[in-house]
């Protein structure tokens, strides 16, 4: 997974007081285009799509909801050599919030996509369980 000072850098893009909670190799561990970071400030979330090309400029497009609720979302999209994001979620709930994301990335031609993930993810903001239905 990623090192503590990209996760720490990437946190200072999110905003002051937002804390590291996890990383995303995508598409996958032992192919890794783009790291998916997550972040949390009370009941505030943030998330980063990190580009892991080795500087090439991508297509990015990064998108994050609450629920199922689509609309209430923020997106960043764009042609980005380093990141797309951030994009926030602030309706956290007790007990946890669970968000949706997707995430795409295309090679530098436009011509395929080197990411393609859609998911869900759970913030806890207390101790009390509780997952993406």
């Amino acid at each position: 997974m990623p090192s503590t000072p990209a996760a720490a850098a990437s946190a200072t893009v999110c905003g002051t007081g937002y804390e590291f909670t996890d990383a995303k190799a995508l598409p996958n561990a032992t192919t890794r285009y783009a790291t998916l970071f997550f972040y949390m400030k009370g009941n505030s979330a943030c998330a980063i799509l990190d580009n892991n090309t080795g500087g090439a400029a991508n297509y990015m497009d990064l998108q994050m909801w609450p629920g199922d609720n689509k609309a209430a979302g923020d997106r960043d999209h764009g042609t980005f050599s380093e990141y797309a994001g951030p994009v926030y979620s602030s309706t956290l709930a007790t007990g946890g919030r669970c968000v949706g994301i997707s995430a795409l990335m295309k090679n530098d031609a436009g011509t395929s996509n080197l990411v393609n993930w859609k998911g869900g993810y759970v913030f806890a903001v207390d101790s009390s369980s509780s997952d993406c239905a």
